[in-house]
């Protein structure tokens, strides 16, 4: 009885969806789209960042450790040094193709819950291994498949040259 207790406190609430970094891929137009997925489902929900923030990503991803601590490590250290800990990060919402975010500091008893733009939300929870969650209902409406990413590259591609897009939230192409 009491491991389920504890099963149950520790289980996150039914629209939170925990999800990883599949991947960090570059775009046509120069930025990063960061591919995060639920472990037991095929859909990725990609977020689009800028280059340093996608690098970041990508560097922790591939363990590679740079020579000085760069922003997000400086950012893992001062919360540890201030007796603080990231319990979680929670991209919670979708606003005219802007993902929104929050960091979930836990400083001597007391949970902070921090704003942030999710790109600094990944790079932070990566380093501190805390888990990266997401609203169902965000995954819902900008998820989309490997496939139909691989789809709509082709056909960008096959596109007339004359007017360039990228891969927007839920894999809609928008123009530029």
């Amino acid at each position: 009885m009491m491991i389920a207790l504890m099963l149950l406190a520790a289980a996150p609430p039914p629209d939170e969806v925990e999800v990883v970094v599949r991947d960090v891929i570059p775009t046509e137009d120069g930025s990063e789209a960061v591919l995060l997925s639920p472990p037991a489902e095929e859909v990725l929900l990609p977020i689009f960042v800028g280059p340093a923030e996608g690098n970041a990503i990508r560097m922790k991803l591939q363990r590679q450790t740079p020579p000085r601590p760069m922003t997000h490590d400086l950012l893992d250290t001062m919360i540890k040094t201030l007796g603080g800990k990231v319990k979680k990060v929670f991209i919670d919402d979708l606003k005219r193709n802007t993902f929104l975010a929050k960091i979930y500091v836990e400083q001597r008893g007391k949970v902070h819950e921090i704003d942030a733009r999710p790109s600094d939300s990944i790079a932070l929870a990566l380093r501190c291994n805390a888990p990266i969650f997401t609203a169902r209902r965000v995954l819902d409406e900008a998820g989309v498949t490997r496939e139909s990413l691989e789809r709509k590259a082709v056909e960008e591609d096959a596109a007339p040259a004359r007017k360039k897009s990228r891969l927007g939230p839920g894999g809609r192409s928008e123009q530029l």
